[in-house]
């Protein structure tokens, strides 16, 4: 057989594995009232989120994974699969992502629902696009041998390597160790620094463990396109970019 034809198979086994999305959009945010279903430019917040997954085709299954059957029958509206409530556990202040995702994964499983691949999508990040998932999850899917995990991220000003913090003993210590060597203050030598943005998370479902692992691979956005609403200010700045992007598509 020739050599493309075994690359093309390798491909397209890549391409036929079964991917899942999970928006986790629980009710009870502190910071702003039910922030993930506040209006944002015409519609709720976690809305912008579920209809760029819906756009990607090597996603089979978009899921909201919420406590509340409120926030459930808005995300139905918007074409997400609400197969289930999220149990009460897995959706305190105190419980973290990963649990309610394993909880999402499990609960599907015995209702015999099998995926390869899940990614996971913050509400809370409505102006990353359908585009920028399916070239994350293409990717993710393109290494010769797929990364356990991978996370988007953005690039921040080099400077950012010489963050202090305070020991135990009242004195100041670089955060990036290599620093309290005694090395790297050129800035102009400085590598990248890069921050995560909470957008886009990729796993593969057998090795769920933990959101940064050794091996997770880099997906880079744009500054711009990583806003991560949390606050009023930030849907504020969320409206303006909206707006503009509608003009400029306009």
């Amino acid at each position: 057989m020739p050599r493309w034809r075994y690359f093309n198979l390798g491909w397209l086994m890549d391409k036929l594995q079964k991917v899942l999305a999970i928006v986790p959009a629980r009710a009870g945010s502190k910071g702003v009232v039910d922030k993930n279903i506040r209006m944002l430019h015409g519609k709720p917040l976690l809305a912008w989120t579920i209809e760029a997954a819906l756009k990607v085709d090597d996603i089979q299954d978009v899921v909201l994974s919420t406590d509340s059957e409120h926030y459930a029958q808005i995300g139905r509206e918007y074409g997400a699969w609400v197969p289930f409530l999220r149990e009460a556990k897995f959706a305190t202040d105190d419980a973290s992502l990963m649990s309610s995702i394993q909880h999402t994964l499990d609960r599907l499983a015995k209702e015999g629902k099998a995926y390869d691949v899940v990614v996971v999508l913050q509400p809370t990040s409505p102006l990353r696009t359908a585009n920028h998932i399916r070239e994350a999850l293409n990717l993710f899917l393109a290494k010769p041998q797929s990364p356990k995990s991978l996370a988007s991220v953005y690039e921040v000003n080099a400077k950012y390597r010489w963050l202090l913090n305070i020991n135990d003993e009242s004195q100041l210590r670089f955060v990036d160790d290599k620093l309290n060597q005694g090395g790297g203050f050129n800035r102009q030598s400085n590598s990248p620094v890069y921050m995560p943005n909470g957008a886009i998370f990729i796993y593969q479902t057998q090795a769920l463990s933990a959101q940064y692992q050794p091996s997770t691979c880099p997906y880079v956005m744009t500054e711009a396109s990583s806003l991560d609403i949390d606050t009023v200010d930030d849907f504020q700045c969320a409206e303006v970019q909206l707006s503009q992007m509608s003009v400029d598509a306009g």
